[in-house]
């Protein structure tokens, strides 16, 4: 079983993102938006609208992409115990080598 996570860096290269995960074949996948603010699911500010419209968007590309069970955050990845999975994509990394 593969489970992986996709750690969303700039906006503009989720499809990269989505492709990495694809090329994976995961079971499950957590996708994490980098963030702080923690009114990011409730409040009416733009900036906390945008950034559920995006988690949304991924959601719905990497399970389409990928038919594995798909859940979401915004957080610091460093509160997340990445060795727990099985693969790590990070779409910054992923702009590095382009």
């Amino acid at each position: 079983m593969t489970d992986i996570l996709l750690i969303a860096g700039p906006n503009g290269h989720d499809e990269e993102l989505v492709a990495s995960a694809a090329a994976h074949h995961p079971h499950h996948v957590t996708v994490l938006i980098e963030g702080s603010d923690p009114a990011w699911s409730w409040s009416p500010a733009q900036t906390a609208h945008d950034r559920r419209d995006r988690l949304a968007t991924l959601l719905t590309a990497t399970s389409l992409a990928t038919g594995a069970a798909v859940v979401g955050m915004v957080g610091n990845p460093s509160q997340l115990a990445l060795d727990e999975f099985d693969a790590v994509i990070d779409s910054r990394k992923l702009l590095a080598t382009a």
